[in-house]
């Protein structure tokens, strides 16, 4: 893919419109993967000899520091990064951390004044803009590991003025297929809406699986919901919250939601059955072991994928919509922050590690293996399992950065399973145009 991604999405004028829209409006959107799952395992590296590079102190101490990593498709990936740069500082150790429910624990840690050294976080996340706003996070204005972030992006990031994490890496959404069983069965990538469900009704009247849909994890309900809706809406979801709490619209009037809602509850028809009872982990070993012809997810489960079949023949196509006019939304994925209370030669490691995440080298190491477009100036993101969702997105890629209210996610995905049951579609989005304005009317 070259670089083509950076200079389209920064030819859209849309993105600038995003840009000024990333406010301390508190969110969790779908800006990244399964971080809310309780499947996750702690890794500790250990520290490596290697080429001599300036000791962590200024004595020349061996300093550790915690990495509290939320995203678990990205350990060993980090577990790669972390080796390399011990070889290049071998007197730092990190420690990765990867704990079931990293967000409550964080929570609980931040209550403590026990912020992790460093740490990842997402932009949009109302936990993230809650650490930065109250001082637990610290502020990397004017740290020199800002310096080799896209500016575009770096801009997008920024709050109050101020920059809190390092984005290294973006996300988007799609179709993730079987390249041989659609060879085999003479099946073409689909390219609207009605080619995508004439496609899953031959492929189930074959008494076949169409879809793996892990509906257990509620979190995979939202984000394929806004897969479906942002190939329509685009980037203007922030357009469309603004609309909700000034009460010019509701969820319930509004055609987009109600469609991708509409369309959320069709997929099911073409399942493996029993959606809620499968998690987004076993659905990965799942698809990639051959079960169904498609897995509707983010470009962020194709490590796994691979991981759990390095031999599968897997690609990505977009989520169709009506007309084949679809737009292709983006969302920064990997972002890193630092813990405001680490001082001393702690302090001065996290900077080092900071500055190495952020150069050139380490975010195309982790570009190659996380399959994702970087951040970071100078890397060529190479993903030829996705190239048809590439060349959407240079011609209709857009940045989304848009926040719900603080808490709406949570309540939202706590009634999705719901709607997927009972099918009643009017009165879910009626309940959340009154949780979104419950959770708007709390911040004020």
């Amino acid at each position: 893919m070259k670089k083509r991604i950076v200079s389209a999405i920064l030819a859209t004028a849309m993105v600038a419109t995003l840009f000024a829209g990333c406010s301390n409006n508190n969110s969790s959107s779908t800006s990244s993967a399964a971080k809310d799952d309780s499947s996750s395992k702690t890794t500790s590296s250990t520290t490596e000899s290697g080429a001599e590079s300036t000791p962590a102190g200024n004595d020349g101490a061996k300093v550790e520091i915690e990495f509290l990593q939320q995203k678990r498709e990205a350990v060993d990936t980090f577990d790669a990064l972390i080796q390399e740069f011990q070889k290049q500082n071998p007197n730092i150790t990190v420690t990765q951390n990867t704990v079931p429910d990293a967000g409550t624990v964080l929570m609980t840690r931040a209550a403590s004044n026990e912020m992790p050294d460093v740490l990842t976080h997402w932009p949009t996340d109302a936990a993230y803009i809650q650490f930065a706003t109250q001082g637990r996070l610290k502020d990397l204005t004017d740290n020199a590991c800002m310096d080799n972030v896209i500016d575009s992006y770096k801009e997008s990031i920024k709050l109050d003025g101020k920059y809190y994490t390092v984005p290294i890496s973006l996300n988007f959404m799609g179709v993730f297929y079987d390249v041989d069983k659609f060879k085999d069965g003479g099946y073409e990538v689909p390219k609207t809406w009605d080619e995508f469900i004439n496609l899953a009704k031959d492929i189930q009247g074959k008494g076949e699986v169409a879809f793996v849909l892990p509906d257990k994890d509620s979190w995979t309900i939202s984000q394929g919901w806004d897969n479906i809706g942002g190939k329509d809406r685009g980037g203007e979801m922030g357009k469309f919250y603004d609309e909700l709490r000034a009460g010019t619209t509701t969820y319930q009037d509004d055609p987009i939601a109600v469609d991708s809602m509409e369309k959320m509850i069709e997929l099911r028809e073409y399942s493996q059955g029993d959606t809620l009872s499968l998690g987004y982990d076993q659905a990965i070993n799942d698809f990639a072991t051959g079960t169904g012809y498609m897995f509707i997810q983010g470009i962020w489960a194709l490590p796994s994928i691979e991981s759990a079949n390095p031999d599968k023949n897997v690609a990505m196509f977009p989520m169709p919509n009506d007309k084949g006019d679809m737009k292709q939304p983006l969302g920064v994925d990997v972002a890193i922050c630092a813990g405001a209370d680490t001082t001393g030669d702690k302090a001065d490691a996290v900077d080092k590690f900071l500055l190495y995440l952020s150069s050139t080298e380490a975010a195309q190491m982790y570009s190659d293996k996380d399959h994702s477009p970087s951040c970071i100036k100078g890397v060529e993101a190479q993903i030829p399992q996705a190239q048809a969702v590439l060349d959407l997105i240079d011609t209709a890629g857009v940045l989304d950065i848009s926040a719900p209210p603080a808490g709406f996610e949570e309540t939202k995905r706590s009634k999705l399973q719901q709607v997927l049951i009972d099918k009643d579609v009017n009165a879910f989005l009626t309940t959340m145009t009154e949780d979104f304005l419950a959770a708007a009317a709390s911040e004020q």
